[in-house]
């Protein structure tokens, strides 16, 4: 989900006429900088299900629609420039990729082959071999590098003050709402000033010489309308994603691993023209593993 990491400050209490005591330890979360020549080994999956009610007239269709997505690859960095969010450059050697939609499985056009990734002009182009990928042969990848560039990066997640173990985190409303208004705006449209992003620190470790931690998000994603079939509809108020996790990670910059545990929860109701709507409550749950290669 995202990488962090923090300097731990330490500090020496004195009570007039009592002991010396120990301040709490605080953490100064940043993320890791990814650079030039870095590899890593990721492992994705997400499994879930989508129940869809649609009442016209009265009358119920239900539907219940399994879906999923698993991902195995190396990824080494070829290019990036410094103070870059992301590398323009890079390679993914895929072991696996296939996508669970409506209950059935299927591999991508680039499982168990190199992709090479490279950004040309403002928007990235996917080839294998020479031969360059289409939109429709690989959305996901499409989806997933061609963002806008307000979209949030790891460390605009996370506090800008140093924490302790146990304290929390809301992203202000100036950097919340402009994350929001990049999230999902062919799918839905979202009220930007009452979606929140909270985080926590609930515990941080020593592994190896290096400092780790474990931090707790929350995303509240509140929906005003979503698409239709190129059709907006308004839904009913309280219609909400949440993302939530825990991410397991070095949080000194030293170590580049991170192990996130996620669960989305949706929960929508839309009105239809006719007078009828459309329910959709779904949870699916993931996990994202990402460590150097080891050379």
């Amino acid at each position: 989900m995202f990488r962090v990491l923090s300097a731990s400050l330490f500090a020496l209490g004195l009570l007039a006429g009592g002991p010396v005591l120990a301040a709490e330890e605080t953490y100064l979360l940043k993320v890791y900088q990814s650079k030039k020549g870095d590899k890593q080994d990721v492992e994705k999956t997400d499994q879930g299900t989508n129940k869809i009610i649609v009442n016209v007239n009265g009358t119920n269709n239900n539907q219940e629609v399994l879906t999923g997505d698993k991902e195995v690859y190396t990824e080494e960095i070829l290019e990036k420039k410094e103070g870059d969010k992301r590398p323009t450059k890079l390679t993914r050697k895929y072991k696996i990729a296939e996508k669970t939609e409506k209950g059935n499985t299927s591999k991508t056009v680039y499982s168990g082959e190199t992709v090479l990734i490279e950004k040309k002009g403002k928007e990235f182009e996917f080839s294998m071999d020479g031969k360059v990928l289409t939109k429709e042969e690989a959305p996901s990848l499409f989806k997933s590098f061609n963002k806008s560039d307000d979209e949030p990066s790891d460390q605009d997640m996370l506090p800008t003050e140093a924490i302790k173990v146990g304290g929390t985190w809301k992203v202000p409303a100036e950097k919340s709402e402009k994350m929001f208004k990049t999230l999902g705006k062919d799918e839905m449209k979202i009220d930007v000033k009452k979606s929140s992003i909270e985080g926590k620190l609930l515990k941080a470790y020593k592994k190896d010489g290096a400092q780790f931690g474990v931090l707790e998000l929350t995303i509240t994603v509140l929906v005003l309308e979503i698409d239709l079939g190129g059709m907006f509809a308004p839904t009913k108020a309280g219609s909400k994603i949440v993302v939530s996790g825990t991410i397991d990670t070095c949080i000194d910059g030293t170590v580049n691993f991170e192990e996130a545990k996620k669960v989305v929860t949706i929960a929508m109701t839309a009105e239809l023209p006719n007078g009828g709507s459309i329910t959709i409550d779904g949870e699916s749950k993931g996990v994202d593993k990402k460590n150097a290669t080891k050379k």
